[in-house]
């Protein structure tokens, strides 16, 4: 529309909120068409205190797709017209536009409300609802494999204990945002970075009283299974008092025979209690009557505890300790995707969708009159909204901006100094303004060249710069203000760099980095005989597996002198050698000598570099591997010597993986 990009960003930003309290209200309206049930549930959803805690990610703002779908749902269920799957499919689509995390955590919501109201019998509305997820998915296809293309370029996965991490604890249900004017206070019991999902006090009574309410009032006939299901609390009963003992009396161990009791693992034993409750409640006839009947009330409080439980993750805990053993969120990594993604604390967006849905329609059910319904309608959007309530935002100022007419004719911007995390976002704001690629950055994830050239920088190593694009001008821009002690003025002035228009609290410098070097030889690469280093010999394996995670790792700080020796077998003509440091960005080595020997003993030095710019290209060119290719003139040789030319005070060297090229005879 032609504002600016702050302007734009708090446009989303305020947007997202009315836009997701609007698909929440259209959602509770579709299924029981009164405006008093969709207010609640629009501001219940809209306003709920988890958006607080995550005011800085406008993506998880963004949850207004999800809830328009289940309104799509819904009438297509009660109309089977077509139409309503075509705004099921866009709504996917802006979900997942929106946010990749909530289109994934939406697909367990979306097939557990399958399974609530869609008849195994009905296939000509399933098949619908698989074709219009189909749809979808082709929209999606294309964004998808550039995801997965960059994913695989770059090696990115997710370990484990990461996603541990980033779970919820229970606690987290407690703790609110310290923004939130009315339960701030609850922020010091967050043990994590997603330790704040505290979902507020008034939508989750009314929807905890509201549906315990209404399971009482409406009893269903007992029958066989409810005889058996009256085993079900004894089991449990004992379950938890042994887990109760394994946490605090262990140790302990008791061997009956056939089983075995002991204090190890008392998560187990609670795991089996929570499942005994669940099979009495699950098998219970009112749940069974509910499921019978479709209820909406049952459905999305159930949905609403399947949801919450994921955010819990793979191993659920309460103040840091183990209490559940194979939760849901264990199965669903078994799933395509969703060992990809970093933090299941991010299903209480869904979750709270479920609540807002359940608190609303208990509200329908509990009141009854014309008046009782305006008073406590009143009453309840009242204690939601100050449930919901923001104080003392905080808000920064604009970064300081200098003229973008100066980035004409640049291919790129680098801003230094570079690495601070607001710098970074401060340069890609001017970004918005200037129109030209930035080096700087900020994301999630720190690529290995962009490590490696704040490293070489930091270190004023002036072979950083034959790392940025070849052959064009880079606008180097350093703020004076930052750069407190002119280090990196200095340092550019150093490197023979042009001296662009300065002013007092800007300095310019044009950048023209050297031509890209000759590429290494493709000759072939023959096995390695072995490896010795300055310690002893080395497992030659370990670094010629093509394997980026297993490295050779130096004995201590990157020493001159320091060496490996590769014995070739035989006499050959090397071309180039090949070094790749994988993941293991802080190692290169700053400054290296390859030297070339028919016997091993005497030595012809065939080539000398500073590698920073040879490491920057290396990790652009292969993230996974980084090589850092060094050609060579072709003599004949057998051994070739790797040898350190600088020191590092800190910094040991490490080597994933070695090759060296060999020149191919002419036929």
């Amino acid at each position: 529309a032609g504002v600016n990009a702050v302007a734009s960003y708090n446009v989303t930003l305020l947007a997202t909120f009315p836009l997701s309290a609007l698909a929440a209200q259209w959602l509770a309206w579709t299924i029981v068409r009164r405006r008093d049930v969709a207010i609640l549930c629009g501001l219940a959803y809209g306003f709920c205190p988890y958006r607080i805690a995550h005011l800085q990610h406008l993506e998880l703002l963004s949850g207004f797709g999800m809830a328009a779908a289940l309104a799509a749902l819904h009438r297509y269920r009660e109309t089977s017209s077509l139409k309503w799957l075509a705004v099921f499919s866009a709504a996917l689509v802006v979900q997942a536009m929106c946010s990749l995390y909530y289109a994934l955590f939406f697909s367990v919501f979306l097939a557990v409300w399958i399974f609530w109201f869609i008849r195994w019998q009905d296939r000509a509305k399933l098949a619908g609802i698989g074709i219009a997820c189909a749809a979808a998915g082709a929209v999606l296809l294309p964004f998808a494999m550039v995801y997965e293309r960059i994913q695989s370029l770059y090696g990115l996965t997710r370990g484990f204990d990461e996603i541990i991490q980033l779970s919820a604890d229970v606690t987290a249900f407690g703790a609110a945002s310290p923004l939130s004017a009315l339960w701030g206070w609850t922020a010091r019991w967050a043990r994590e970075a997603e330790g704040e999902l505290f979902p507020g006090l008034t939508i989750t009574a009314l929807a905890v009283v509201g549906t315990t309410l209404v399971w009482k009032r409406n009893p269903a006939a007992p029958d066989r299974i409810d005889r058996w299901r009256a085993y079900a609390p004894p089991v449990a009963a004992v379950c938890a008092a042994v887990a109760l003992c394994g946490w605090l009396f262990a140790p302990w161990h008791v061997d009956l025979g056939v089983l075995t009791v002991s204090s190890t693992a008392p998560f187990k034993p609670f795991s089996l209690a929570l499942l005994a409750l669940a099979i009495w409640i699950g098998a219970s006839s009112r749940l069974r009557l509910a499921y019978a009947r479709r209820s909406a009330l049952a459905f999305y409080m159930l949905a609403a505890v399947i949801l919450f439980g994921c955010c819990l993750g793979p191993k659920p805990a309460i103040a840091g300790h183990q209490i559940l053993y194979e939760p849901v969120y264990a199965w669903l990594l078994e799933l395509p995707f969703f060992g990809s993604v970093r933090v299941p604390a991010r299903f209480a967006m869904p979750a709270m969708l479920a609540l807002s849905v359940s608190g609303a329609l208990a509200f329908n059910a509990l009141a009854r009159t014309p008046r009782t319904r305006a008073v406590l309608a009143l009453v309840l959007a009242g204690g939601i909204l100050a449930d919901g309530w923001i104080v003392r935002l905080p808000l920064q100022w604009l970064p300081d901006a200098w003229p973008p007419s100066r980035a004409q004719g640049y291919a790129a911007v680098l801003e230094l100094p570079l690495g601070n995390l607001y710098d970074d976002v401060a340069t890609m704001y001017r970004a918005t303004m200037h129109g030209r690629p930035v080096v700087n950055g900020y994301s999630g994830w720190e690529p290995t060249h962009y490590f490696a050239l704040r490293t070489a920088l930091d270190g004023h190593d002036a072979a950083a710069l034959e790392g940025l694009p070849s052959d064009t001008p880079v606008l180097v821009v350093v703020d004076r203000r930052k750069d407190t002690d002119h280090a990196s003025e200095q340092f550019l002035v150093k490197t023979a760099t042009r001296v662009w228009a300065d002013d007092d609290r800007w300095a310019f410098f044009s950048v023209t980095p050297p031509p890209s070097p000759s590429p290494a030889c493709g000759g072939d690469a023959p096995p390695i005989v072995s490896i010795t280093t300055s310690d002893g010999p080395l497992d030659a394996h370990v670094l010629t597996d093509d394997d980026p995670s297993t490295r050779w790792v130096g004995s201590h700080a990157q020493q001159a002198g320091d060496a490996l020796i590769l014995d070739l077998g035989h006499t050959m003509r090397p071309c180039a050698a090949v070094i790749s440091i994988g993941k293991f960005r802080a190692n290169y080595p700053r400054r290296l000598a390859i030297d070339l020997s028919l016997t091993g003993t005497d030595w012809t030095t065939v080539a000398v570099r500073r590698t920073a710019g040879l490491t920057i290209r290396g990790a652009l060119d292969d993230p996974k591997n980084v090589p850092i290719a060094i050609p060579l003139g072709p003599s004949a040789a057998r051994f070739v010597r790797l040898r350190l030319a600088e020191s590092h005070p800190t910094v040991p060297w490490v080597i994933a993986d070695v090759r060296v090229r060999v020149a191919t005879e002419p036929e």
